[in-house]
């Protein structure tokens, strides 16, 4: 089946971008930015024990837990694409209770890109913590994380609901396995980190860990929604794909 991201003229040399090559052109990039955060955390942790300057600072341009560094910017850039595609396959479709299940995850990629950049739920996870937990030192179990998750797990269980209602089955399996591998890296990895007291191996490999599984979810989850836009409206995104290069022209 054509990729419907990309696709040149005939008489051109072609190349198609397909969802597949678009996922194992995300995780390669995952597991790269995975390497460089642990070898740069073990040679400026470690080797330097932080006392080399330049390389503090290049450890942290490539940390994967820093607000201000690349891997950030390519979290953020997954949660957007997320948001857009949703939005995209949203307006695609012409069943309304399938249009607003799209618009739902449209809607819930744009909200988590800018809670990716504001931190917002750190702010929320401190305070509950301090709320409920007051001077206790995080844990495993003691963790604001295990208060929010019942919150957080009505509004994907709807969507999930809603989803298998009205959308292929097998896109829906996709992106539960996407939301999984997320939640997995989001929750379990960051209440692990609590309870581990050595600092290279709580600042490399764990934090690298917990982020690597939510790229790799929210890969799959993009993957699923380029998968069911190309095995379902094709014709109609190749169509504004074209008109855009017509005005560009």
């Amino acid at each position: 089946m054509h990729g419907i991201l990309l696709q040149m003229d005939k008489n051109t040399a072609r190349f198609r971008l397909t969802p597949k090559r678009v996922l194992f052109a995300l995780i390669c990039i995952s597991l790269l930015l995975f390497v460089i955060h642990v070898v740069l955390k073990y040679i400026s942790i470690v080797v330097f024990d932080e006392k080399h300057g330049f390389l503090f600072e290049l450890a942290n341009r490539f940390d994967m837990n820093d607000e201000s560094s690349v891997p950030q910017w390519f979290s953020h850039m997954l949660f957007l694409s997320v948001g857009i595609s949703g939005f995209l396959a949203g307006y695609m479709q012409t069943k309304p209770a399938a249009r607003k299940v799209w618009y739902s995850i449209g809607v819930l990629g744009v909200l988590l890109s800018i809670d990716d950049v504001a931190t917002l739920h750190e702010f929320a996870l401190q305070t509950i913590h301090n709320t409920f937990y007051l001077n206790e030192a995080p844990s495993f179990f003691i963790n604001a994380w295990w208060l929010i998750l019942p919150v957080l797990l009505v509004p994907a269980g709807l969507i999930a609901y809603w989803g298998w209602k009205h959308l292929p089955h097998k896109t829906i399996y996709i992106l539960i396995a996407g939301g999984l591998v997320f939640v997995l890296g989001k929750i379990l990895m960051d209440s692990l980190a609590n309870d581990v007291t050595d600092f290279f191996i709580n600042q490399g490999p764990i934090q690298g860990i917990e982020k690597l599984f939510q790229y790799l979810g929210l890969s799959v989850v993009l993957f699923a929604i380029l998968k069911y836009l190309d095995e379902n409206h094709s014709a109609k995104v190749k169509q504004a794909l074209t008109q855009l290069r017509g005005k560009e022209r």
